[in-house]
Order: C-alpha cells, then sequence, then structure tokens
C-alpha cells in the first residue's frame, strides 16, 4: 500500500526524524528549506513516500500562479532519494500530484543520490553537470588529482592554515556586506538573491562553516560550507579582489574539514554548462562531473495549457512551467 505524506516546515522533528535513514544533502534538510522559505514565503513540505519496506522523499515548494498551484525543490540539491529501486513509484507520484491539484512540478536531482526508477526517463533534462570529490581517498591521492596551478597554490597551505579566521560573528557580517555587491559583479542568477534573513539564518546553523582569510586586521574573503553525513557543500564564497586569490586554500580548508566528519563526497556545485569558466575551475580541483537531472512533469495537461495561453507562452520551448517564463510575462503585460 502507497502512502503518501506531506510533512509541514511546522513539523521539524518529524522532517528531521522522516530524512534520517536515508542518504541526503543539506539541500533536502529542515534547516535549508526553511531558509530558503525565508526568502520566498512558499508553503514547503518534505514529501515522503512509504510502500512496503520502500521510502523515499524529496522537498517542495508550492507555488501559485493565476490561482493555479505548481511545485518547485527549493533553491540547492536535493529531490527525490530513498532507501531502494521502487519502479512502481513514477506512476504513484504523479497520481499523487494530480489529486493534490499541482499543474506541473519542477524537480531538480542531487545526482549523488540519483535512483533512475524514482521518474520516467522521458521527464528528465540535462544541460550541466555537478562536480564532486571523492573524500573517501587519501589526502595525498586528492592532492595529486588536483591540476598543476590548484597545486601550487595549495602546496603551502600549513604556512597559511594558522592565519585562517573562524569567527563567526565577524565571518557573518562581512558575508551578508558584500553578498549583493558580489553577486552583481559576477552576474549571478537572481536564484541566488536571498533575503538577508536567509543569509543570517545559514550562517547560525551547527552543520554550517565559516572560514575566512584577513589582512590588516580586515576580512578579504569567506568561505561557507554546509554539510549532512552524506554530502558536503560548498554553498557560498565572497571575497575583495585581493581576497580571491585564497579561495583555493579555504576550499582546501572545507575539503579536511569534511574528511575530519569522515563525510565521502564534497558537492563543489557547476557551472551554466559544462564549458564554461565555472565548470572548468571545478575541474582544475580534480573533480568528477556527474549530469545534473531536473524533472520536468505534467500532472494536469488541460490546466497547463490554459495558462499558457493566458501568459501568451510557447509550450515548446526551453524554459519550464513555460507560463512562468519571463520573457513571456513581460510581453504578455
Amino acid at each position: 500500500m502507497s502512502i503518501h505524506t506531506l510533512i509541514p516546515l511546522e513539523s521539524k522533528d518529524e522532517w528531521s526524524e522522516a530524512v534520517k535513514d536515508i542518504k541526503h544533502s543539506f539541500s533536502h534538510s529542515w534547516d535549508n528549506c526553511y531558509a530558503m522559505h525565508l526568502t520566498t514565503s512558499h508553503k514547503t513540505f518534505l514529501y515522503r513516500y512509504e510502500n512496503g519496506n520502500a521510502k523515499i522523499i524529496c522537498p517542495i515548494a508550492e507555488r501559485q500562479f493565476e490561482g493555479s498551484t505548481d511545485i518547485v525543490t527549493p533553491y540547492g540539491f536535493s529531490g527525490f532519494t530513498g532507501n531502494t529501486d521502487c519502479p512502481d513509484f513514477p506512476h504513484h507520484w504523479k497520481e499523487f500530484a494530480k489529486q493534490s491539484g499541482y499543474v506541473c512540478g519542477y524537480i531538480s536531482i542531487n545526482p549523488a543520490f540519483e535512483n533512475t526508477s524514482y521518474y520516467y526517463e522521458k521527464d528528465a533534462v540535462s544541460r550541466t553537470s555537478i562536480y564532486y570529490i571523492d573524500l573517501e581517498r587519501s589526502l595525498t591521492e586528492i592532492f595529486e588529482s588536483l591540476d598543476s596551478n590548484r597545486r601550487r597554490q595549495i602546496k603551502d597551505y600549513r604556512r597559511h592554515e594558522s592565519s585562517f579566521m573562524y569567527d563567526r560573528t565577524r565571518l557573518t557580517d562581512f558575508f551578508k556586506q558584500n553578498y549583493y555587491d558580489f553577486l552583481d559583479k559576477y552576474k549571478m542568477s537572481s536564484a541566488n538573491n536571498f533575503s538577508i534573513a536567509t543569509l543570517e539564518y545559514i550562517c547560525s546553523l551547527e552543520n554550517v562553516m565559516m572560514v575566512g582569510t584577513e589582512k590588516n586586521d580586515e576580512i578579504n574573503s569567506v568561505y561557507i560550507f554546509a554539510h549532512t553525513p552524506h554530502e558536503g557543500l560548498c554553498m557560498f564564497n565572497v571575497a575583495h579582489p585581493e581576497g580571491r586569490e585564497n579561495t583555493p586554500l579555504l576550499l582546501w580548508c572545507g575539503l579536511k574539514y569534511f574528511r575530519s566528519k569522515k563525510i565521502p563526497i564534497m558537492n563543489l556545485g557547476g557551472g551554466s554548462n559544462d564549458d564554461d569558466s565555472i565548470a572548468h575551475s571545478k575541474k582544475r580541483y580534480g573533480a568528477y562531473g556527474l549530469p545534473f537531472k531536473s524533472l520536468t512533469q505534467i500532472y494536469d495537461e488541460s490546466a497547463y495549457k490554459v495558462l499558457c495561453s493566458k501568459a501568451g507562452a510557447d509550450m515548446n520551448g526551453q524554459y519550464f512551467p513555460a507560463y512562468r517564463n519571463p520573457k513571456s510575462l513581460n510581453k504578455h503585460n
């Protein structure tokens, strides 16, 4: 018998208990989803599926459009993850989604926890990769896998390590004061435009580690890492121009921190495509790439068509859901 449950943000303990026995990322956690809710205000849940021994979870956020509801995974690398294969799940999930009144869903899958039995391949699209470092190797093996420039930057790590600073209050202040200018300077996606409340909450968490560098008693860079027992995540790096050269050293600090906690992999994130400068920078750390898939699912086709028609949207375009395409909305308005 299939059991579907939506655990709301108000039920923190139940949410945390549901993810405990399943391999998951920081993005699946209550903490991350609450942090994202502080920016979006979307009603957010942990979806849980149970059938016999099978357990599958996925965080989802509900969004409103013209009186209809669609769903999306909150910012980060989450998606469906579970404890075993379940070929019947895609059918049961879509039935549940339709019965819940959802028009469509955009569900990003963390490739480190991907199980292809949880979705139909026709629903999956991938335009880039996420890059990971295998932390179960020795530190020497990891160092040798770096490209020559990264090895050169990190070889004197011990000399720099003693000067790193970990004052969370000061690092948080620096992060908040410089985050938005950093977004503008590097033309980051608007999806990264988090509220101050989100930034402050993330910086307050026990499963978040912050490390930075300073010069003349002034902080010039900070790196923020988050983790679960199953994955370490490079979450934010903000730096003044003179602090950018410290990025590899701070990343190596986070890597060593994760290894000390026996976390098996480190998620470096990815670029907008596999050939951009960001993706290449990840590869220089000897990271391996896995396709970053997103599921574009329509649960109520007639409602979807109506919404696209109202928005003047091209249903055959790449943007999903098409009726949320900013270009269509601007044209329509």
